[in-house]
């Protein structure tokens, strides 16, 4: 078997492990990232419609990233800021990001040439959003830049490397009668990259685009339940071109569908149930552009997806949150090349995800944690330094807390 099949073969479990590569808010965290079946501040990233909601706000997060080379931390500020009295002339918001995430899905993995294109961060120049509320619509606009270019000069020669993504979104929310009311979004993300003078003449983008649509509805079904029915699609083709021949890319293009059904569950004041089973979850991968004689084909199938949170007021000061996610996947790749045959790979399991927060309000901030699972059992990590016992044997120590996050309103 050649290296084409060895390393499109061991990146399955690439595959199987890869998740679209984001910071995600604290509290949607703790409810085993169940955020399309609530309302929440920081659905205004993925509902853009929901901006005008959340006026006159700032956000302050960070969060544990876990790299190849180790962990680093992820930082994010913004603010939100009502135009006119009571905010008439609509919402605007910026938010400042050190780094903002690649667009690939998948990361930036090595199953071909080419897989994982566009799955970088780069530095982020902004994220602007502007939300305007009618009777019964409210509306909202994204738009988000990162790009990062480097130019050598010697003499009358030079050579100029450029990576950039760029964003356009657009949301709306509706009432849909009095006891219901919806949310439909759809963005469009272009990237794009250039490299002069390489042994291969200049390489260039060809098709780089990814686009989705989602749309999600709240149904007040009596004062106890509302029930949260959720669909998303999205695509992608990511690929290079060059001058010359030689130059073996095969790209990277994608698509995910997914849908569900959620039900916001008020036990009473104090506490909230969420749970949701999305029945049907696919993912498809393959070469954007292989060469004559070869083809691949990865796909991921959840079969169904249960996720079940639970939101606890334990004092008016204090809230905590606990969240699991069960899945039965079925991951399966098929690989072709001329000459070399066919192979394939086949692999289901039933990963589980349980996930732990508190809450804090304080004054006019809200705080939210997402808790390392194993600090009940290590509470004297924060009160005496005491490590978990794998410290001592040549592992790195895992923080009390992943992610941070806090709202202040004005």
């Amino acid at each position: 078997m050649n290296k084409f099949f060895t390393v499109l073969l061991a990146g399955l479990f690439v595959f199987a492990a890869a998740v679209p590569a984001s910071a995600t808010d604290a509290r949607l965290a703790s409810l085993a990232f169940g955020g399309n079946y609530l309302e929440d501040d920081y659905n205004i990233f993925t509902w853009y419609g929901t901006l005008p909601s959340y006026s006159n706000m700032v956000w302050i997060g960070m969060q544990d990233l876990e790299w190849d080379e180790g962990d680093e931390m992820f930082y994010y500020m913004g603010a939100s800021y009502g135009l006119g009295e009571e905010g008439k002339y609509g919402t605007l918001a910026m938010f400042y990001y050190d780094y903002a995430a690649g667009l690939n899905p998948f990361g930036y993995d090595g199953m071909w040439d080419g897989a994982g294109l566009f799955g970088y961060w780069l530095p982020s120049k902004f994220t602007v959003m502007y939300g305007y509320a009618m009777e019964k619509l409210s509306l909202g606009l994204f738009f988000s830049r990162a790009d990062e270019m480097a130019k050598y000069t010697e003499d009358e020669e030079s050579d100029e490397n450029k990576y950039a993504y760029t964003t356009f979104g657009a949301g709306i929310r509706f009432d849909l009668g009095e006891k219901a009311y919806m949310d439909v979004a759809a963005d469009l993300s272009l990237a794009s990259y250039k490299d002069e003078e390489t042994i291969y003449g200049d390489i260039n983008q060809d098709a780089n685009k990814m686009y989705g649509v989602r749309a999600r509805m709240f149904y007040e079904w009596n004062e106890t339940i509302t029930w949260v029915p959720y669909f998303n699609f999205r695509m992608f083709d990511f690929n290079l071109k060059a001058d010359e021949e030689g130059f073996e890319y095969y790209g990277d293009k994608g698509m995910f569908l997914d849908f569900g059904l959620g039900a916001n569950i008020k036990v009473n004041e104090d506490n909230l149930l969420l749970f949701a089973i999305e029945p049907y979850s696919y993912a498809k991968r393959e070469p954007s552009d292989p060469p004559s004689g070869v083809s691949a084909d990865v796909t991921s199938k959840v079969m169904p997806r249960f996720i079940l949170g639970l939101e606890s007021d334990v004092k008016d000061w204090l809230t905590f949150r606990a969240g699991a996610c069960k899945e039965l996947v079925n991951y399966k790749m098929e690989v072709e090349e001329e000459g070399e045959g066919k192979a394939s790979v086949e692999y289901t399991y039933a990963p589980f995800n349980f996930y732990m927060g508190l809450g804090f309000h304080v004054g006019d901030f809200d705080i939210d944690l997402v808790l390392n699972n194993e600090v009940p059992m290590h509470l004297g990590y924060w009160l005496t330094g005491y490590q978990p016992s794998n410290y001592y044997e040549g592992y790195d120590s895992e923080l009390p807390i992943y992610m941070i996050s806090a709202t202040y309103g004005f």
